[in-house]
Order: C-alpha cells, then structure tokens, then sequence
C-alpha cells in the first residue's frame, strides 16, 4: 500500500514539474515565433518536431484559454512559468500578455510575479 502512494505521489510531482517547464518552452516558442525568422534550413526531421512542440503548445494554451475564461484569471502555474522565462520582471510579463494573449486591462493588472 505504501508502495503504490509512494509511486502515485512520483508522477504526481513528475507531471507538475514536466507541465511547468512544458509552459516555459511554449512561452519561449511564442517569444521566439514573433522574432524575425533565421535563414537556417531545418531538416524534415526537426519539422515532425517542431510541429509536435506546436501541437502540444496549442492544446495547453487552450486550457489555459479556457482556465482564464472559467474564472477571470491565468492559472497561477502559468503566471509562476511566465515570471520565471522573464526573469520576475512584471512589466516584461504584462507586456507578453498583452501581445500575445490580447489581454484586456483587468487581466493585465491582476498579473504579479510577487507571488509566484
């Protein structure tokens, strides 16, 4: 019995951690999609990755589209991974917010890195 909790309580943690760090990268994707492109020629290789990474960064940004539209505010873990690829700088966070998420003001004011 002890056993299985302790197992339970490992993927537990595996999957908060591997979610935290998956918004990371997708915030850094999308960071990186609105720089200038590079002229480096990917291989055919890469683009099946790279459109996987798409794909699994559209579907949390839906659930968090979602999160947002339920109860009026962004998941803390994502506030928490957006403070973190910002370095804690507020301003830069809500700058990101408003860019890509289309936030309204309400929204953008209610984001704090203080607390994450």
């Amino acid at each position: 019995m002890t056993m299985s909790i302790v197992v339970v309580l490992f993927f537990a943690t595996f999957f908060a951690i591997s979610t935290a760090s998956s918004h990371e990268t997708c915030i850094r994707r999308n960071i990186d999609r609105s720089q200038p492109p590079s002229s480096s020629l990917e291989t055919k290789t890469s683009s099946i990755f790279i459109s996987l990474a798409e794909k699994i960064c559209r579907d949390m940004a839906r659930a968090v589209m979602f999160h947002v539209k339920i109860t009026g505010k962004f998941p803390s873990h994502y506030v928490k991974a957006m403070c973190n690829v910002f370095g804690d700088d507020e301003k830069k966070v809500k700058e990101y917010v408003k860019k890509i998420w289309l936030a309204g003001p309400k929204l953008v004011s209610s984001l704090s890195c203080v607390f994450h």
